[in-house]
This record gives C-alpha cells, sequence and structure tokens, in this order.
C-alpha cells in the first residue's frame, strides 16, 4: 500500500514538474538530448505551453466593467439586477480571471471565473465558483468565429446531487462591451441569465500644462 501512495504521488510530482524540466534542459548548462525523437518532444511541449491568438483574443477582455443582468423564467416577468467585474490577464497571458459581484433576487453574490484555451485539446475551458454555491461549473467551449463567440456546455452536482447541465455563450460585441448567456433547464422549462457588460472607461489624465 505504502509503495502504491509513493508511486502515486511520484507520478503526480512528474506531471506537474515535466515543463518545467524540458525548459530547464535547454539551458544552456543542460543542452538537448542528443536523441532527435526526445529533442522533438520537448520543443512541442514547451511549444504547447505558449499562448496562442486564441488567448490574445481572450485577454482584449481584461479590464474593468459594470454589469447588468436580465433572468428570465416560463411564466415571470424578467428580474434585472447590476453588479461590477474585473477581469485581468493571468500567468503570462495565459488564463484570464474574472472577480465578479452584485445583486441578484435581492441577494449579494461574489464570484470567481477562470477562463483559458487548452492548447492540447483545441478547446476553451472555464472553471465558475461563487459564493451561493460550494459547486465548481466546469466548462468546455468551441469557436468558429477566431474566439468572438465562444459556446460552452458543462454541469454541475446540484445540493441534492443531481447532475445539472447548463450551456453559456460568451460574445464579444464590441471593443467595449460583450455579453455572457447562460441557459438552463428548470421545472417550468427553458431560463436563461444574460449579463452584459460595459466596460468603465478611465479619464485621460491632462497634461502638466492643463492641471
Amino acid at each position: 500500500m505504502k509503495l502504491r501512495v509513493r508511486w502515486s504521488g511520484c507520478m503526480a510530482i512528474a506531471a506537474i514538474c515535466l515543463p518545467f524540466s524540458f525548459a530547464h534542459a535547454q539551458s544552456p548548462q543542460n543542452p538537448l538530448p542528443s536523441s532527435q525523437n526526445e529533442q522533438s518532444q520537448m520543443q512541442q511541449a514547451i511549444a504547447a505551453a505558449q499562448p496562442g491568438p486564441q488567448h490574445a483574443q481572450l485577454m482584449k477582455l481584461a479590464g474593468e466593467y459594470t454589469t447588468n443582468e436580465t433572468f428570465y423564467a416560463p411564466g415571470s416577468e424578467p428580474q434585472e439586477s447590476t453588479g461590477r467585474a474585473k477581469l485581468k490577464s493571468i500567468l503570462g497571458g495565459r488564463f484570464l480571471e474574472e472577480d465578479n459581484s452584485g445583486e441578484s433576487f435581492g441577494q449579494h453574490y461574489s464570484g470567481l471565473r477562470l477562463y483559458g484555451y487548452n492548447n492540447g485539446s483545441k478547446q476553451y475551458e472555464a472553471i465558475w465558483i461563487y459564493d451561493g454555491s460550494t459547486a465548481f461549473l466546469v466548462l468546455d467551449g468551441t469557436s468558429d468565429d477566431q474566439g468572438r463567440t465562444v459556446r460552452y456546455s458543462g454541469a454541475f452536482l446540484g445540493p441534492s446531487g443531481e447532475k445539472q447541465t447548463l450551456r453559456v455563450t460568451i460574445t464579444q460585441n464590441d471593443a467595449d462591451h460583450f455579453t455572457v448567456k447562460l441557459l438552463g433547464e428548470s421545472a417550468g422549462g427553458m431560463s436563461t441569465l444574460e449579463t452584459v457588460y460595459s466596460r468603465i472607461k478611465k479619464p485621460v489624465p491632462l497634461p502638466r500644462s492643463l492641471r
């Protein structure tokens, strides 16, 4: 049993450290192995870890925003609420982090979202969490317009353990606005939560001569 635990631990450490080992092996003090196959594998791994055009498109969303949410449910009037969000590029432009808060159904909420693009799977990926739940919402997505519109699908386990599936579409409307549309199935049919993000434009500093 101890051997199995140690072996699992070693494999986990290797999975985490492998990309760093590749980078270390390429340094002048650690020349590449003589095997062309090993060199090629290292180069491919290093290339796969670099941010590309999909990441650059995601990073265009970085900034501070006001948000306007509208919830549509069958048989009821639309309900609106407002909030704020701050999005920033992290880990060298590989991921986009969103910190959001606001009012929804008369209750304050705050949440955290991470977005990225997996060069290996060729898919967009996201994780959402917020203070109204202890569950992770894990999303996988695709785009057919270079990342301006990404369609995600994902699932989470509800309070009673049932699996709930959601669809999310994120559309970059222009340089200062984007929309997040969440579609889920409720007891009465399909419900939609649409959030419009509007960039907060900071005032341009006056020249020193005009201050």
